[in-house]
């Protein structure tokens, strides 16, 4: 019932025969697309994230168990404008990650979204890929690399010795970015690292490279509690190194634009760097209320 939603109007008119709308069964969706991939197809199911949690059973027993590459494009995924708190898509990581043999990629931008669903095609077992309900950011070589199970790649990477890394995935990379460029402005050097894959994911590598850096800052466009950003902080503490997580907390907010909910869970550009800051000791509020202006809508 959602294919102007997901997109896919313009695929239905050209290719009817291979576009099925079940209504508001998302349960029958995927053990509808589980049935097909046993016969020896490769289907796609278009659902937003939020509706995903209706077929977590179906998910797990009809898909991961018996290991069918079915592909979960999951729309709406974190934060959700003007939709209130029942269409928040910031569950799924924590409902699915436990899921056996199910990959988890977060793209950060359109292209490589499209490589990524060329990689999920591919991939010889389940996987879903979750983006947001927002514009598009710029494109930036490293989104171009070819895509490696369980890697990620560095958006910015300075010459000289960063002392901060800020870790992300989808949409939060481009915040992340703009983060490190205001930090850059008052002495502090941060790289920023896109995981891709929240599954599968090397958590004693990631702290092996992390633990390079002084403070290691994770954002998680989900709920902190069991997140992927939590495990790695996790990870890396246990090795002895400096690390914080940020999330949405468990209850969402009833109502507001994308900003305003990611500036309340600590993960809009303004406040990534003043967890940065606040750390290092070079807390600057005007720049920080600058930062929050131009992130304002």
């Amino acid at each position: 019932a959602m294919s102007a939603g997901t997109g896919l109007s313009a695929f239905s008119a050209r290719f009817p025969e291979r576009f099925f709308d079940v209504g508001i069964a998302e349960e029958h969706a995927v053990t509808f697309a589980a049935g097909m991939a046993a016969g020896g197809l490769k289907p796609i199911v278009a659902i937003y994230s939020t509706f995903m949690q209706r077929a977590l059973d179906q998910l797990l027993h009809d898909v991961a168990l018996p290991g069918l590459p079915v592909v979960f494009a999951m729309d709406r995924a974190g934060a959700v404008p003007d939709d209130g708190e029942t269409h928040q898509g910031i569950y799924d990581i924590q409902a699915f990650k436990a899921a056996p043999g199910l990959a988890i990629i977060s793209p950060a931008s359109a292209k490589e979204l499209a490589l990524a669903l060329d990689w999920a095609t591919k991939y010889n077992g389940p996987a879903a890929l979750r983006y947001p309900k927002a514009i598009c950011p710029p494109e930036r070589p490293a989104y171009s690399e070819a895509f490696v199970p369980g890697k990620g790649v560095f958006v910015r990477r300075s010459e000289e010795k960063a002392e901060v890394l800020i870790t992300a995935s989808g949409a939060l990379v481009e915040e992340a970015l703009i983060a490190a460029d205001a930090c850059s402005e008052h002495g502090i050097c941060a790289d920023v690292y896109h995981l891709r894959f929240l599954k599968p994911i090397n958590a004693e590598a990631f702290a092996e490279m992390a633990n390079s850096y002084s403070f290691v800052l994770l954002a998680e466009e989900g709920v902190l509690s069991g997140s992927v950003a939590a495990d790695l902080a996790a990870a890396v503490k246990s090795r002895g190194g400096n690390a914080l997580a940020v999330g949405f907390a468990d209850r969402p907010l009833p109502q507001g634009s994308r900003e305003e909910l990611l500036k309340a869970a600590g993960l809009s550009a303004s406040e990534l760097q003043s967890a940065i800051q606040a750390h290092s000791g070079k807390y600057a509020k005007s720049a920080v209320d600058s930062l929050r202006l131009k992130a304002s809508p």
